[in-house]
């Protein structure tokens, strides 16, 4: 049996390094996949404490706390939708979100002030 070239060798090495290369990017991303899902659900578990806090205690401060960062960070329409609890900004006026939701009165004043969630007291 002929012995292979260099050539022929180097191009085997090469062809075994991109195997292996090709090897490690795959179980990278599975890890990297398994860390997205299992932050992706202590989010989810966190947030339904926190939400569940929140219906159950409206009227604690983490509750009020809660509801002030929802309602002032949570703009988007679509996303104020899945919270039920949250008025719509544009389509409701302050004053009828403050009685129609108790809490409310913490974010919607500072907005209508101009201020920005720095200037709330905790």
């Amino acid at each position: 049996m002929p012995r292979r070239s260099n050539a022929d060798r180097l191009d085997l090495l090469r062809r075994k390094r991109d195997q292996l290369d090709a090897q490690l990017r795959a179980l990278e991303a599975r890890k990297k996949h398994a860390e997205r899902k299992a932050d992706t659900r202590r989010k989810v578990i966190a947030g339904a404490l926190a939400l569940e806090h929140l219906t159950a205690n409206r009227d604690s401060e983490f509750g009020r706390i809660l509801f002030r960062l929802l309602d002032e960070y949570v703009v988007r329409p679509h996303d104020r939708a899945l919270f039920d609890f949250l008025a719509s900004p544009e389509l409701v006026e302050p004053e009828q979100a403050d009685a129609a939701h108790p809490g409310a009165q913490f974010t919607r004043a500072g907005r209508e002030a101009g201020s920005t969630a720095s200037s709330h007291p905790p």
